[in-house]
């Protein structure tokens, strides 16, 4: 039982944590997140089954992805609270060595008053123990595994709160069109395509999002999996869909509207057109036969707007294709060519979170500088001789060394 709590404090442990959280990070930025159920069956025709088993579509909120941030959390916090323990005791202990310590090699007064002359010049913190003078340098240097541990602790648990506590809504946007958030925030959806220059299917939406402050991120690209921040948002690329597009005119006067279906659109509330359905195309058989394809992914091969026309008391279903004309009465309707949307998700952060977590990504990178870097060491120096303690104490011996050589050199030896 014992080695079970020992090992499950250990660094090894929290490396396998870290190992295996990083692979699931891995997958969740290869495999689409929180997509439609179909999405994963065109992407991944002879493994979604798999991807839907293992919870792969959704793996950061999977049990065992936060599963494994949790242990990794409460093994951070021990190794924190061990370390801080024996930074308590280390640091003290290191003191009393020093004090104890006999002469680590021959060195005469004059060789030891070059000694503490360096240490000085070194600008090492000096006291007055007993007659033991105590030279210590990177004190700080005792805290840098712990400032590691916790800053690692914090960033974990600050991105969770990032992760799983902000305010999420899905919005669909027209090209053209923008998106007005509560806090006055605008979403402007400039283009949307759902394939590349080379024909692959991509889904990418140019957007420009604009602060209540007036700070613009410019035009952006956002695609799956690679979303958009700014300020507390970030935008995803969610879904996309196609939506029927008509320029009506009447006496000189043109507008385009885009067609939902069951819209009406009439001058007198009688004539008109009834919009019911925009199909991806149809399928016509040897006899002749047409068949409506109700659904496909990518683009709208060969579009086709089904309607009723509504004309002095008589309703006739009606097909029609981009470019048609229908005239009712002073109305003109001219279809166009179907218009391609995306669909957004929209996550805003807790106001504090993100200047919380830079900090504690800062305490991290305070506490790997200062273990890397900043080595505590004590030397303790007496009328007899020197010693010299620490983690890594090399650093300081050769510097010692170096005086007591140009020492032996000035005399001849």
């Amino acid at each position: 039982m014992k080695k079970a709590v020992q090992f499950f404090q250990s660094m090894t442990f929290g490396l396998i944590l870290l190992g295996l959280i990083v692979l699931c990070s891995v997958i969740g930025s290869v495999i689409v997140q929180n997509g439609e159920p179909m999405t994963y069956v065109r992407y991944y025709p002879d493994f979604y089954q798999i991807i839907f088993a293992l919870q792969l579509d959704h793996i950061f909120t999977s049990w065992y992805f936060i599963l494994l941030a949790g242990l990794l959390c409460l093994n951070l916090v021990f190794c924190s609270v061990i370390r801080i323990r024996r930074i308590s005791r280390q640091k003290p202990a290191v003191y009393e060595a020093a004090f104890s310590a006999v002469p680590e090699g021959n060195a005469d007064g004059a060789q030891l008053e070059k000694i503490r002359e360096k240490l000085e010049a070194m600008h090492c913190r000096k006291e007055e123990r007993n007659g033991i003078s105590v030279y210590s340098k990177n004190d700080f240097g005792w805290y840098g595994s712990f400032l590691t541990h916790l800053g690692l602790l914090l960033t974990i648990v600050l991105f969770g709160i990032a992760m799983y506590l902000p305010k999420v809504s899905d919005q669909i946007c027209y090209p053209g069109n923008s998106l007005i958030l509560d806090d006055g925030t605008q979403i402007k959806v400039d283009s949307f395509r759902i394939e590349d220059e080379t024909g692959r299917l991509d889904y990418t939406s140019r957007i420009n999002i604009i602060l209540p402050d007036g700070r613009e991120s410019g035009l952006k690209e956002v695609s799956v999996n690679h979303p958009v921040s700014m300020g507390r948002y970030k935008i995803y690329q969610q879904t996309y869909g196609t939506v029927g597009k008509v320029r009506a005119e009447r006496n000189g006067a043109a507008d385009e509207l885009y067609l939902e279906s069951k819209d009406f659109l009439s001058a007198d509330g009688k004539n008109g057109i009834w919009f019911d359905e925009l199909y991806p195309g149809f399928i016509t058989d040897e006899a002749g036969r047409s068949t409506l394809i109700e659904s496909t992914s990518g683009h709208y091969e060969n579009p086709v707007y089904v309607f009723t026309l509504m004309l002095d008391g008589s309703a006739d279903m009606m097909m029609a294709f981009p470019g048609d004309v229908i005239e009712v009465n002073d109305l003109t309707f001219t279809f166009l060519d179907p218009v391609e949307y995306p669909g957004l998700r929209i996550k805003r952060t807790p106001a504090m979170v993100n200047p919380l977590l830079l900090g504690a990504v800062l305490i991290m990178t305070l506490g790997l500088y200062l273990s890397m870097y900043t080595q505590p060491v004590i030397v303790a120096v007496s009328d007899s001789g020197y010693a010299v303690r620490g983690p890594k104490p090399e650093g300081i011996q050769y510097e010692i060394n170096q005086v007591l050589n140009a020492d032996q050199k000035e005399k001849g030896v």
